[in-house]
């Protein structure tokens, strides 16, 4: 009796506080890919220093902190945390742009690299002039990558004029 009491009793706090769902990253390599074939070599994906990267970031989220990435091979980003992280080679616009869309999609909702962060991330290159949205999308589309147009639109310094096709 005692036994199933406890069993009980932790189904019940099991139940009240769920864990977050394990979201696949379908699309990480497509993207990173994309990025590389499509981005990377655009005109305006500039080499930046720290003080540059982080004003970039700050014009698109306010409160984000953003470290030098001493120590570290890869860029990161951390929705929860608010912060992105920068070794030197990662200091480009395409890079830092991909980095705040991590800090302005909720990765415990919706996946890593997913159609609406795909459509955050069109947004905020279509803002620094790193392709259009038509442009973005039929790029997109040939290399099967899934975004989310509504959220291309609902990103709130996204204008009516740059956002029309």
């Amino acid at each position: 009796m005692f036994d199933n009491f406890n069993l009980e009793l932790f189904g019940h706090l099991m139940l009240s506080n769920p864990p977050s769902p394990i979201l696949r990253d379908f699309q990480r390599q497509k993207l990173y890919r994309f990025e590389e074939a499509r981005l990377q070599m655009h005109p305006s994906n500039q080499h930046l220093s720290l003080p540059e990267c982080t004003a970039l970031a700050r014009k698109y989220n306010p409160r984000i902190k953003v470290k030098d990435g001493r120590g570290r091979r890869h860029a990161g980003a951390s929705f929860q945390d608010n912060l992105i992280t920068l070794p030197r080679w990662a200091r480009q616009t395409v890079i830092v742009l991909h980095e705040i869309a991590h800090t302005l999609v909720d990765d415990r909702k919706y996946p890593h690299h997913g159609a609406e962060f795909v459509g955050v991330l069109f947004a905020l290159l279509n803002q620094e002039s790193i392709g259009t949205i038509p442009e973005l999308c039929e790029a997109a589309n040939q290399s099967k990558l899934r975004y989310d147009r509504n959220w291309i639109y609902r990103y709130p310094h996204q204008t009516r004029r740059s956002a029309r096709l």
